[in-house]
């Protein structure tokens, strides 16, 4: 059992107790906190108090400014990222976090090495230290060794079968974040003066001459053909969708690149042109599809569950914080869907389709980031 003593010690500072193995700290000249305690006793306390922190502190930590960064949840619950300062705030936290895992891991590794590796090690291997101490590091040491086997062929694997590994993973991915977000309904309502002063763009407008004579034009010869497994296919003019009713909402953008803005956008509910259409009940997917080219020089485009556009603030917008959209931002069109990350809201909008499965198109998995950036098909967490 530890004990805590203070003392006197000489001008040297040195202390002697023959036999009493433990710690001196020096509190002020001349005096010394001795802990009397063997290290290892000191150790493992350190270790339960600093396992219990990662565990029931840190570790929740992590998950609470995870979920901050979280489109759907961040929709749903535009109060909870403001707990912890933003979104952006919470990023940081998050990072910071990651450094406590680091710092834990550096220390808790030094301390069982320099208190005594084969005793600790006979423990954590074997539950004991009085024997087979060579047996119990070498356990370790396998251990260690299959961990980065196993990570540098696992890194290997995915780096030379890019295709393969997306779509293992999307097995176990794509029904979980189903599960846990697709149920989401974007509730935010930002004020005016949330509105960020720039919103930063991704993705350059198309430069096909068929996009430029409609620019040139001001759009005036632009539709938007709905069209698949609908009752009724539709072929939308500016004019046309301007007559639906019409929605403003202020939302937050979330991009996969981590930035975030606030902005006005004024449209037509997408549910206003499902109601229209009436898509057929094997119709489980709209895929918008742009004007742009993706990077494999196809027509680019973004499926969704035909669920989230039943949601009121998915958009069709074609203003921008008070005026007409620009090209920049995506004129004449652009999906918004306030629950998904950036990339699945098309710009440069040309047809919406309704379809049963969105294997058939393109490379089979859901959208041009998808087909070329291997990204996962549903992107609201």
């Amino acid at each position: 059992m530890g004990r805590l003593h203070p003392q006197r010690t000489g001008p040297s500072g040195d202390r002697h107790h023959p036999g009493d193995p433990g710690f001196t700290l020096a509190i002020v000249p001349g005096v010394t906190l001795a802990i009397r305690a063997p290290r290892r006793t000191l150790t493992l306390a350190i270790h339960k108090l600093s396992y219990f922190a990662v565990i029931f502190l840190l570790a929740p930590f992590l998950i609470l400014t995870a979920a901050a960064q979280s489109p759907a949840i961040d929709a749903q619950f535009p109060w909870y990222p403001r707990l912890l300062g933003g979104r952006q705030k919470a990023r940081s936290l998050h990072f910071l976090g990651l450094v406590g895992f680091v710092l834990f891991i550096g220390v808790h590794v030094f301390t069982v090495a320099y208190t005594g590796l084969g005793d600790n090690l006979g423990d954590i291997m074997l539950g004991q230290h009085t024997e087979k101490r060579g047996l119990a590091i070498g356990l370790a040491v396998a251990v260690i060794a299959i961990i980065l086997a196993l990570y540098g062929l696992t890194s290997w694997y995915s780096r030379r079968f890019p295709r393969q590994t997306q779509r293992m993973l999307s097995r176990v991915v794509f029904p979980l974040m189903h599960a846990l977000s697709l149920g989401a309904r974007s509730r935010q309502q930002y004020t005016v003066d949330d509105i960020s002063p720039y919103l930063i763009v991704n993705g350059d407008p198309p430069t096909t001459e068929e996009f430029a004579d409609l620019e040139r034009g001001m759009f005036g010869g632009w539709r938007l053909d709905v069209r698949g497994l609908v009752t009724e296919p539709l072929s939308l003019s500016m004019e046309d969708l301007r007559a639906l009713p019409t929605s403003t909402q202020i939302t937050k953008h979330h991009c996969i690149q981590g930035w975030s803005g606030v902005a006005s956008w004024t449209g037509v509910n997408v549910d206003e042109v499902i109601s229209r259409c009436q898509p057929l009940a094997a119709a489980r997917f709209a895929v918008f599809t742009s004007y742009q080219l993706d990077m494999a020089g196809r027509p680019f485009y973004e499926s969704l569950d035909i669920r989230l556009m039943k949601h009121p603030q998915t958009l069709l917008a074609y203003e921008m914080n008070g005026a007409a959209l620009t090209v920049t931002h995506g004129a004449p069109l652009r999906l918004r869907v306030e629950t998904e990350l950036g990339f699945k809201m098309v710009k440069w909008l040309r047809t919406i389709d309704f379809v049963d499965d969105y294997r058939t198109l393109g490379d089979g998995q859901g959208g041009s980031r998808e087909d070329t950036m291997y990204y996962e098909q549903s992107v609201s967490i």
